[in-house]
């Protein structure tokens, strides 16, 4: 296991050394008195775990952490301090272990056993060449290459809501004091911060269990994170690509692969999770749905293929109940083929939700296309 020592103090990091060597199956990769020199180092030294001072000058080892993460994902942190209150943000921060000063080797022991059976134990991501896709309709879900979408198991409501956030804004920076005032408001900046960062400690963990090959960018810890996600597929980007592509194609040749793209469609965008911030981008998916399904629906019926256009229609008014020209294109349609049994429950229908749930009677251009559809029909009837 190899071990990177971070420590202002000279004589610390002898002794903290001395220690060390005395574990067989330990190694001392690198010993550092500066915080930004040590993360310099971290992509080259490669460490399994770092002894962090928490009081140092400078940049600290709170505020260090999340830069060592992000050079050397999966790292184990263990805390040095001689302030017991710092000990505390260092639980915060999902270290594995703290030491308090002066060091005790029975101590050093516990933590080094800690280590040792945790490196043991963790369960490797799945590894795949083909990449992982994230599936935001209708909920967030993952899906490993190969396998069937599966709902993680996020450590909290707001780690779930911080993934989504940042996989909303994909490929663009998120600043931490926007975070820090969408998801805790009312908490100083200081406790907000140590949430955060077990926030996201706790997403790199759930990403890595999933075989999701997205990582989290810290862009210096004043700016923000970033969601790289350049090596995932996307739901909602592929589905939006296949629309584009179909679309410029002759509709003859292309009307089967749009058919397939809409019934892709499982649900509005995050639409279980309610998430306000993402209301704008759901209603212009939402539209984007609509305008692609009533142009199928609508060559289907010059097509003269009656059955394929009510499939289609029927399910935009089962989306969208109360658009008053779609229900009319589906009578239309109906009626066109001798099913007047489904014109006059369809209308019917809405007729009943316009009243129940609107407290108002149906459009009149509606109430008179029926009357007469109905009249022509009662001399044969």
């Amino acid at each position: 296991m190899k071990i990177m020592l971070i420590d202002d103090e000279a004589l610390a990091l002898n002794q903290i050394q001395r220690m060390l060597s005395g574990y067989s199956k330990l190694s001392v990769v690198g010993s550092f008195r500066n915080a930004r020199e040590a993360i310099a180092r971290m992509p080259e030294l490669q460490p399994d775990v770092i002894f962090f001072d928490i009081h140092m000058p400078g940049l600290s080892g709170i505020d260090a952490v999340e830069l060592a993460r992000e050079a050397c994902p999966g790292v184990d942190i263990v805390f040095i301090t001689a302030y017991q209150e710092y000990a505390i943000q260092g639980f915060d921060l999902n270290a594995v272990d703290y030491l308090l000063k002066p060091l005790l080797q029975a101590r050093l022991d516990q933590t080094i056993k800690r280590l040792m059976q945790r490196r043991l134990y963790e369960p490797e991501a799945i590894q795949s060449t083909a990449p992982s896709r994230i599936l935001c309709f209708r909920s967030l879900r993952f899906q490993r290459s190969g396998g069937s979408p599966e709902i993680p198991k996020w450590r909290t409501v707001k780690t779930q809501a911080l993934f989504a956030y940042l996989l909303h804004h994909r490929g663009n920076i998120v600043r931490k004091e926007t975070i820090l005032e969408q998801l805790w408001p009312d908490l100083d900046v200081k406790q907000a911060a140590g949430h955060l960062y077990t926030l996201i400690y706790h997403i790199r963990q759930c990403l890595k269990q999933m075989g999701i090959n997205a990582p989290i960018r810290n862009m210096t810890i004043q700016e923000g994170y970033m969601l790289d996600t350049s090596s995932t597929r996307i739901d909602v980007d592929e589905w939006e690509n296949g629309l584009r592509q179909a679309s410029k194609g002759d509709w003859v040749h292309s009307h089967s692969e749009l058919r397939r793209l809409l019934e892709l469609y499982e649900g509005d965008y995050f639409q279980e999770h309610g998430y306000w911030w993402a209301e704008d981008e759901r209603e212009r998916l939402r539209k984007l749905w609509y305008q692609h399904a009533r142009s199928l629906a609508r060559f289907y019926e010059k097509a003269g293929m009656q059955e394929e256009a009510i499939t289609i229609y029927k399910r935009i008014q089962d989306a969208d109940p109360f658009n008053e020209d779609d229900g009319l294109a589906l009578m239309k349609l109906y009626m066109s083929i001798g099913r007047s049994e489904e014109t006059e429950r369809h209308y019917h229908k809405m007729s009943q939700m316009f009243s129940n749930e609107l407290q108002i009677g149906l459009p009149a251009k509606l109430v008179n296309w029926f009357e007469q559809a109905t009249m022509k029909l009662s001399p044969n009837e």
